[in-house]
């Protein structure tokens, strides 16, 4: 009779836990009286487990009754490794301040794992998420935790756990700070990832979704050429090309190596559409300066123009597209005006016109009827120009005084204004694409 009421009370133990805490697990709780303390301690820990995981705080008794239930029935819980063993000495080692104890409690979360396997299998997996936890609470363990992520990465590819993908990754630039691995080994470890983010978020997962800027914040830690940056944004960019956040990660990442490349230039046109200002349309403008567009530069100038409120801004855009069209003398002058118009005291504008109406000189005085006489006229107009500049630009002296240095020496001497009956100071006008007036000058 003893013996058939000791079945009969595993019978209800087995019955109510295996209702209340086995559900979808594999239940193997031994047998005799281990089978009790299986079943009674797994009963207690895991209903002061559930209170206490809120705190985050374990009593000794649920510790007690877990190790009892880990030590004399291994196979009765999976809960009881992941994430159960795990959490409750993961706790201990975050709050354990003595060295050789935290040693002890991560050794111990690492048997868990090996546990877990040894038990239930499912080693691809679980490895893979020793690696994952090891480097989290030991990052110096990197080595050891890229091993065990790696193993578990390559053998189990999309179906890989985001937790030990995010860590692989960590694990990898680590390395590669450390010099264990070459930059080109730590970027194919990011592309094997970011095809399996690709392969899942596909197929809806949010997880994937969102730990990807995680990723790729780890991958730009590899300090990557700029083919390895546009290989990683260029997709982006193709799938979702209105993301003014994205448009801004792509231009802050690319605007240091990459402004050279179409996917940079793309990047800031389309932010320009979403979000336009004077700045970014001087950047645009400047993009195509560098590919040698530059009447596409200039429809972008004029348009950061009409959006500029400063003056003094405008000026300096006018100034620069005087720059850009020297090809085109009249034109390039009438930018330089404009600037002018906004700011008088722009020293190098005034120089820019006295250097291009100097550059004209062979041009505009062979339709002269004294051609000599029309070359001094401008040299004379010319240094008017550059005594003009640094008088309200004192900054742009030097170069005035080189610029009035190369001129005077084309001067005429006393001779030679005499010969057409010229007085030096007498006064002067010439026209071509444009007019001057001035007083004649010797050397």
């Amino acid at each position: 009779m003893k013996r058939i009421a000791f079945w009969w009370a595993v019978v209800g133990l087995l019955s109510v836990y295996s209702t209340t805490y086995g559900q979808g697990e594999s239940l193997n709780f031994g047998s005799g009286k281990d089978s009790i303390i299986c079943v009674e301690n797994l009963a207690v820990y895991q209903h002061r487990y559930k209170n206490e995981e809120r705190t985050g705080v374990f009593s000794p008794e649920t510790m007690n009754a877990w190790r009892k239930a880990f030590n004399v029935c291994p196979q009765s819980s999976k809960n009881m490794y992941i994430p159960h063993g795990v959490n409750m000495f993961t706790v201990l080692y975050k709050n354990e301040k003595d060295a050789v104890k935290k040693q002890k409690y991560l050794d111990t979360i690492m048997m868990i794992y090996d546990k877990r396997i040894q038990n239930f299998g499912e080693e691809n997996r679980y490895i893979g998420l020793k690696g994952a936890d090891l480097i989290l609470l030991n990052p110096a363990k990197f080595e050891e935790a890229y091993t065990l992520c790696k193993q578990s990465v390559d053998a189990l590819g999309a179906k890989s756990d985001v937790k030990t993908l995010v860590m692989f990754m960590q694990a990898a630039v680590l390395k590669f700070e450390n010099k264990s691995i070459t930059k080109t080994e730590a970027i194919q470890v990011y592309q094997q990832i970011a095809a399996i983010f690709e392969a899942n978020i596909q197929k809806g997962s949010q997880v994937h979704e969102k730990q990807l800027p995680v990723i790729e914040n780890m991958f730009l830690q590899l300090k990557p050429e700029c083919s390895d940056l546009v290989a990683l944004f260029e997709p982006q960019f193709k799938a979702n090309p209105e993301n003014p956040e994205l448009l801004k990660k792509i231009i802050s990442n690319l605007g240091k190596t990459c402004k050279d490349s179409e996917l940079y230039l793309n990047a800031v046109v389309s932010l320009d559409k979403i979000e336009p200002s004077a700045l970014s349309k001087r950047s645009i403008a400047e993009m195509y300066v560098e590919k040698k567009q530059n009447n596409t530069a200039l429809t972008y100038f004029k348009e950061s123009i009409e959006l500029e409120a400063d003056n003094n801004q405008k000026a300096e855009t006018y100034y620069r597209m005087a720059s850009i069209t020297m090809g085109s003398p009249s034109t390039s002058v009438a930018y330089a005006q404009s600037a002018l118009k906004l700011d008088p005291n722009m020293g190098k504008a005034h120089l820019f016109i006295a250097a291009q109406y100097v550059n004209s000189i062979s041009s505009c005085a062979e339709k002269a009827e004294f051609p000599e006489v029309a070359r001094w006229t401008i040299l004379w107009a010319a240094v008017d120009m550059c005594n003009k500049a640094k008088s309200v630009d004192p900054s742009v002296a030097g170069q005035a005084n080189s610029q009035i240095s190369n001129y005077r020496a084309h001067f005429p001497d006393a001779e030679a204004l005499f010969g057409y009956n010229i007085t030096e100071g007498s006064s002067h006008s010439y026209s071509c694409w444009f007019s001057v007036t001035t007083t004649a000058k010797v050397k």
